[in-house]
């Protein structure tokens, strides 16, 4: 049966307005995806009006609470459902990561972007369960563009502290590099940079089994993102000779206690360190890059 035109035009108008009235509509009327609802929490007021004010342009978004610590933060959460959360990490009582961890644990779908003044907390963050460690000197554009890759699901980490804070190696292995690489080492993750084919990663598997006397535990990444390999020796070695070894495999350009080059996702890392450690074992990290075939 057709409805009258009249009754369609009734319909249609009420469509819009609920639309509207959920945030799908655009300024032109057309219709968009339900605004990415944020939470920002934060001590300082000055922040979160300022975090307020870099936001509203954005048609996608909208911040629907705040909070200035731990308690108001997870009564906002909890009443208003956020996509994303705002979070920072130096505040009174309960520190934001371990808030992150605390939201994470009693709302999973809800994702949690670190946003700092201080480069040195990306590894507790990420393993506290956070999504983005952005530092707080981010532009306006640089900032809704991470809310929207978090939102679809990625990991973002600022490009200005990837290459020092990643698992946070940085100063560690510049002084590990000074004192000599002594360190008795019983599990190793082997971070190889991109682009990781297939056949060389199989052929290097077996060789470092065979070289160091040790199995591989689990590997993570991709072709495009890079590959991390985590070995579990056999007996301790010292990582200077397991460092020598493998770098007499035929499928090694480079080897090296510090990032190599190429670029590593930042997903990677956080797919890295959230493999569990055996029994407390000491694990360390080395960069390879393979050969071009």
């Amino acid at each position: 049966m057709q409805l009258p035109k009249l009754v369609l035009k009734r319909v249609n108008y009420l469509t819009t307005i609920l639309a509207a009235s959920y945030g799908m509509v655009t300024k032109n009327g057309g219709m968009m995806e339900k605004d990415i609802r944020i939470v920002v929490v934060d001590d300082h007021q000055v922040v979160r009006e300022g975090l307020r004010h870099l936001l509203e342009g954005e048609e996608d978004m909208k911040l629907v609470g705040q909070g200035a610590n731990a308690e108001e933060a997870l009564c906002q959460v909890e009443t208003l459902s956020p996509n994303i959360v705002l979070m920072d990490i130096k505040m009174p009582g309960v520190n934001g990561i371990e808030l992150t961890r605390q939201v994470k644990q009693k709302h999973p779908s809800c994702k949690v972007i670190m946003l700092t003044l201080y480069d040195e907390y990306l590894t507790q963050a990420m393993e506290a369960g956070a999504k983005g460690y952005l530092l707080k000197d981010i532009k306006r554009e640089e900032l809704a563009q991470a809310i929207r890759q978090v939102h679809r699901g990625e990991v973002v980490i600022s490009e200005c502290i990837t290459s020092k804070l990643q698992f946070g190696y940085g100063e560690r292995h510049s002084k590990k590099t000074e004192e000599g690489s002594d360190t008795m080492v019983e599990e190793v993750q082997l971070v190889l940079t991109p682009p990781v084919e297939a056949n060389q990663l199989m052929r290097f598997a077996s060789r470092t089994e065979e070289t160091l006397q040790s199995r591989v535990l689990q590997v993570v990444g991709s072709w495009q993102e890079g590959t991390v390999m985590t070995i579990v020796l056999n007996k301790a070695i010292a990582l200077a000779d397991i460092i020598n070894k493998l770098e007499n495999l035929p499928e090694v350009e480079a080897i090296g206690e510090k990032p190599l080059t190429g670029k590593i996702s930042p997903k990677l890392f956080k797919k890295a360190a959230d493999i569990p450690r055996l029994k407390n074992r000491t694990r360390e990290t080395v960069f390879v890059t393979f050969e071009k075939n």
